[in-house]
């Protein structure tokens, strides 16, 4: 791997590194060797690059977020606009921040993880949180995927989450805000709409929900004038919609989860 200078090596891995990698090591279903696992050499390719490359094996976590949220915007695009190719390529840029950061985890002094361990929490999760796609030795489960809706599905999740939130309580750590837990750093139109999603599903009332919370108007006037930012001043009343949230929560005699309508509204700050 080429030392070019630090301040060309990011734009190039980010861009043809990451494009060569998803070349080499994705194609079109017709032209796969069935015996030659491509996801695999994903993994050891990613594990060299890692110990061999300078600006690669000088990355951590935090340094790479930047590319993994550019590459998510792009696969934005892709989906938007339709490309099949282009699809698969954003994708597979996607893979390579995922593995990127397997390949660091796998080198912490405490707590190491690979990506084994990243795809087993996800399966562990799937398996709390929608049981009904896992069979057991006997190929029968609990549930038939088959015979359950979307709404069902999604009660089956939320109950699972929900006991999951009582299991970390009960351990010792302390109760979570039905907002935590949220990127912050995420674009005030996506954020604004994660906090909504996560407060009506909590049973929230919609008449406790400010109108700002719902309508964004784009000028540098009215209530924009102070910041002259929509993104800004949006930002700005999501996080302080968030905090009222929180100092609700605290007020609430019951569990979030548990806060009915009328439990809510008499627990609403002033």
């Amino acid at each position: 791997m080429s030392h070019e200078p630090a301040d060309h090596r990011e734009e190039s891995f980010a861009q043809n590194h990451s494009a060569d990698v998803v070349e080499t090591l994705f194609s079109t279903a017709g032209d796969r060797n069935e015996e030659h696992d491509r996801l695999a050499e994903a993994v050891a390719l990613m594990t060299r690059i890692r110990r061999e490359g300078e600006w690669e094996s000088s990355q951590t976590h935090a340094s790479l977020l930047p590319y993994l949220i550019e590459e998510s915007w792009e696969l934005v695009d892709a989906v938007a606009d339709g490309d099949r190719d282009e699809l698969v390529s954003e994708l597979g840029d996607l893979l390579l921040q995922v593995l990127f950061h397997a390949a660091i985890g796998a080198e912490r002094a405490e707590g190491a993880f690979d990506v084994q361990d990243v795809a087993g929490t996800l399966l562990d999760k799937l398996r709390r949180r929608a049981p009904y796609w896992f069979t057991d030795a006997d190929g029968d489960s609990t549930y038939q995927s088959d015979s359950l809706d979307s709404a069902e599905q999604d009660r089956l999740w939320q109950e699972a989450k929900q006991a999951e939130k009582r299991a970390s309580e009960r351990a010792g750590h302390p109760p979570r805000s039905v907002v935590d837990g949220i990127s912050w750093d995420q674009p005030a139109l996506a954020l604004g709409q994660k906090v909504l999603g996560r407060v009506r599903s909590a049973g929230l009332p919609d008449d406790l929900i400010p109108e700002a919370m719902g309508v964004v108007r784009v000028d540098p006037v009215g209530v924009f004038h102070e910041s002259g930012s929509a993104e800004v001043s949006y930002r700005q009343v999501v996080r302080a919609f968030a905090d009222t949230v929180r100092a609700a929560e605290a007020a609430l005699r019951v569990p979030a989860a548990q806060a009915t309508p009328a439990d809510w509204r008499a627990a609403w700050p002033a």
